[in-house]
């Protein structure tokens, strides 16, 4: 009897989704640990991540680790994915916890080799000084590992029948609190990634930072340099670029974008390939559409100075990017090609949520296409209006990389975010750069504060 009903136990379909998510979770570990925790020492600085970058790049950090470090962000990748394959593919799940040990077994090569293999005094003294990172990563190693005992039977069915045991038993979680746990996860990313780190630059525009040794406090100096003292002719100079560039952005690509948006939006012959053709500059990114325009702008070879010379226009064409009255726009004008294609995009979206009996009802009552579009069909696009502003202030004004890859902030083509950038990275006045952040994120928030209550009041009076 006993061995009939161990039978029927053991005839249960055995589910490997557990073993593969807690594999993935193990999989995460690994790479936290290795790239945000201390792999030497306390401080997160010795990470794994920059040890094996100084490792493969013979750099300071070179004698504290040794080439198998390089295993470990492989075998985390390389578990996470077979962790999601196994749950993707359920019929896969054994094969999928198979080779994730023998990943994590490649992983712990890594160890064996760094506690039997090396040996001198570098080695022993890393011993000795051994962070968390290593330690959580080797615990996770480990549980990779282990998680093959999944393959038993009574393993599993046990795995499983815990699993139905916790499902049964449900917190007494209040309905309307149920939106907000739901919230919950991603706030706390959201304040991790993006309200914390804003709050640290915030307080690091009040102190004096090289990057490496203790930030000390100084109150308002950054701000005074800034405004009143040494700094303020460059910066001048860069709040200047961001306003031309800002001019620009909310005019120029705008109007032609909802041009464009409104001749492609008629059934016309070739319209797909021409919205493609507006379109593709958007796949590129902001440092190929710097090096292209580079060539076009070049002295010599440039494909704008060689029509000009061969059209006879002139002879002695303008340096355009070491011209400093004419720089600035031509960055702008390199700029501007690429965010048309993008405001057509969102003017054709916008367009295709117009009611056509709207347009039908003003051509009954005699209205002319300008007319039509001036009463009609612009006062609908105000919600797609409202995204291209905020677009358009936002990508004026942390306008970075075209500035850097053609003349590096110089011919009077600087920046704030260029100049942030400069002093920070370049100088290691972290304190001083941090406090040309504050600034750019200042002017932000008021322009898009005051462009969204202006609109929010029109659509209530509306």
């Amino acid at each position: 009897m006993a061995t009939t009903v161990k039978s029927q136990r053991l005839s249960e379909p055995l589910d490997f989704a557990r073993a593969n998510a807690l594999t993935l979770l193990f999989a995460a570990a690994i790479l936290v640990a290795f790239i945000y925790m201390p792999w030497l020492w306390t401080e997160i600085k010795y990470n794994g991540a920059r040890l094996m970058s100084d490792v493969l790049t013979g750099g300071t950090l070179k004698n504290y680790g040794t080439t198998e470090l390089v295993l470990i962000p492989v075998v985390g990748l390389v578990a996470g994915g077979l962790a999601l394959w196994g749950l993707l593919n359920p019929h896969r799940g054994a094969l999928a916890s198979v080779l994730t040990s023998v990943a994590g077994l490649v992983g712990l090569l890594y160890y064996v080799d760094f506690y039997f293999f090396r040996e001198g005094q570098v080695i022993d003294y890393v011993r000795q000084n051994l962070g968390t990172g290593f330690w959580v990563t080797l615990v996770a190693l480990v549980g990779l590992v282990a998680q093959v005992i999944t393959l038993y039977p009574q393993v599993n069915l046990g795995m499983q029948r815990v699993s139905r045991r916790a499902g049964t038993r449900r917190l007494p979680i209040p309905q309307k609190a149920v939106p907000y746990l739901f919230l919950l996860v991603p706030l706390i990313l959201y304040t991790v990634w993006i309200i914390g780190p804003t709050i640290y630059t915030f307080y690091l525009s009040l102190t004096n930072w090289d990057g490496v040794s203790s930030a000390k406090y100084i109150g308002l100096k950054n701000y005074d340099t800034l405004f009143f003292k040494s700094g303020r002719g460059v910066f001048e100079e860069a709040l200047t670029n961001n306003i031309r560039w800002l001019v620009v952005f909310i005019t120029v690509p705008t109007t032609m974008g909802l041009g464009l948006a409104m001749i492609f939006n008629t059934d016309m012959k070739g319209g797909r390939w021409y919205k493609v053709s507006f379109y593709s500059p958007l796949v590129l990114s902001w440092p190929v559409i710097a090096l292209v325009w580079s060539w076009l702008y070049h002295p010599a070879d440039g494909l704008i100075n060689s029509l000009l010379r061969d059209t006879g226009i002139t002879q002695h064409p303008p340096g355009w990017l070491a011209d400093r009255s004419l720089a600035i726009y031509c960055i702008i004008a390199a700029a501007t090609w690429r965010q048309v294609g993008y405001v057509m995009i969102l003017y054709l979206a916008g367009l295709k949520n117009v009611d056509p009996t709207l347009l039908d009802a003003g051509l009954v009552d005699g209205a002319n296409r300008w007319q039509l579009f001036r009463h009609v069909i612009f006062p609908l696009l105000a919600p797609v209006t409202t995204i291209v502003f905020i677009i358009s202030v936002i990508d004026s004004l942390r306008s970075f990389d075209l500035v850097q890859v053609m003349t590096r902030g110089g011919e009077g083509t600087r920046v704030l975010a260029n100049f942030m950038y400069i002093e920070a990275f370049n100088n290691y006045r972290m304190g001083y750069g941090a406090a040309i952040a504050v600034i750019l994120f200042t002017i932000s928030v008021v322009f898009v504060g005051l462009y969204l209550w202006r609109a929010l009041k029109d659509e209530l009076e509306y």
